[in-house]
């Protein structure tokens, strides 16, 4: 659903749903907005097997919001759960895979789209620079303006689950890994990254 606020009140402008839904798909698990656009992660929905996932993107006009594009990852594999997690700035969308299995089983990855006019396409796919079975690499993500950052709850350098995030950069149309973030008090368990939020020159973990 989206809101408007007036003032100090706010009311329901619209109820967004997929132009496919179907059972089970879990249209919702993530959302994010941007200005006059939105995307919704639905990580059970089947177009490239049982639970790949897929995210879609919504323009506002007016008062009114219409389903613009569906993502889905260009190497999409049942059980990715591409959708889980969302985040749109400007002309980009970034969109978490965490059961990915390019760096090992559930190692995760996520996936860059920049919209042109009307159209959106995949721009890159993300990976752990250190990926490992279990990771969980794209549970959580951001984007603004040329930064990402992806969370990797499951990764055990300060421990087992103890958890990390990496940042990534944009040069054109190619991103980069910038660094790789952990707690200075890094513990088993911790599950660093299990959120993350991104704005100019500050993370949030």
């Amino acid at each position: 659903y989206t809101f408007v606020g007036s003032g100090t009140s706010w009311s329901q402008q619209a109820k967004l749903v997929d132009g496919d839904a179907a059972t089970d798909d879990f249209f919702r698990k993530s959302v994010s907005i941007s200005s006059d656009y939105g995307v919704v992660g639905a990580y059970a929905d089947d177009n490239g097997g049982s639970g790949s996932g897929s995210a879609y993107t919504f323009v506002r006009d007016g008062t009114s919001w219409s389903q613009q594009a569906k993502l889905v990852a260009d190497d999409a594999a049942a059980v990715d759960q591409f959708g889980y997690s969302v985040s749109i700035s400007g002309d980009y969308a970034l969109v978490g895979a965490l059961y990915d299995d390019d760096g090992g089983s559930s190692s995760g990855s996520a996936y860059t789209f920049v919209r042109s006019g009307t159209s959106w396409s995949q721009q890159a796919k993300l990976v752990a620079g250190d990926a490992a079975t279990n990771d969980f690499f794209g549970k959580s993500v951001s984007i603004s303006g040329d930064y990402a950052l992806v969370g990797a709850y499951g990764d055990d350098d300060g421990g087992s689950s103890s958890g990390s995030a990496y940042t990534f950069v944009r040069d054109g149309t190619s991103l980069s890994q910038q660094a790789k973030l952990v707690a200075d008090d890094a513990a088993a368990v911790d599950q660093f990254g299990y959120s993350v939020s991104i704005s100019g020159d500050y993370a949030l973990v």
